[in-house]
């Protein structure tokens, strides 16, 4: 099956500001689940498990161990760049594991819901 992997920033100083981002990016994942595209979004399946069942927030490294291993069936990287996600440790991880396996990267902007960047070659 092909599906996409959307990546987006998601640490941030506060539980509400982690709880915004996983609002944002479950939206957008919505929103293209809608379109037709099928879609695994790693924020949307992790920060409920985390809030729900986890007595302390895991680092960014127990996620990657996660999530890379759904990434590497992926037919594309989709980086949502919302607010952050240059900084994120965790999406420069996920973009670099990509480009070691060939994986395609996209990127999508907040503003404009249609547009899609490609990645430079």
């Amino acid at each position: 099956m092909n599906f996409s992997y959307l990546a987006s920033p998601y640490s941030a100083k506060t539980p509400q500001q982690r709880k915004a981002r996983f609002k944002e990016v479950c939206r957008k994942a919505a929103e293209l689940m809608l379109k037709g595209e099928l879609i695994f979004c790693p924020i949307a399946h992790s920060h409920p498990i985390e809030v729900e069942g986890m007595d302390e927030v895991k680092d960014g490294e127990f996620w990657l161990k996660q999530d890379f291993a759904v990434l590497q069936h992926a037919k594309k990287l989709l980086v949502y760049k919302m607010d952050g996600w240059d900084k994120s440790h965790g999406i420069a991880a996920e973009i670099k594991f990509a480009q070691e396996l060939n994986i395609p990267v996209e990127y999508l902007e907040p503003n404009d819901k249609q547009r899609i960047i490609k990645e430079a070659a």
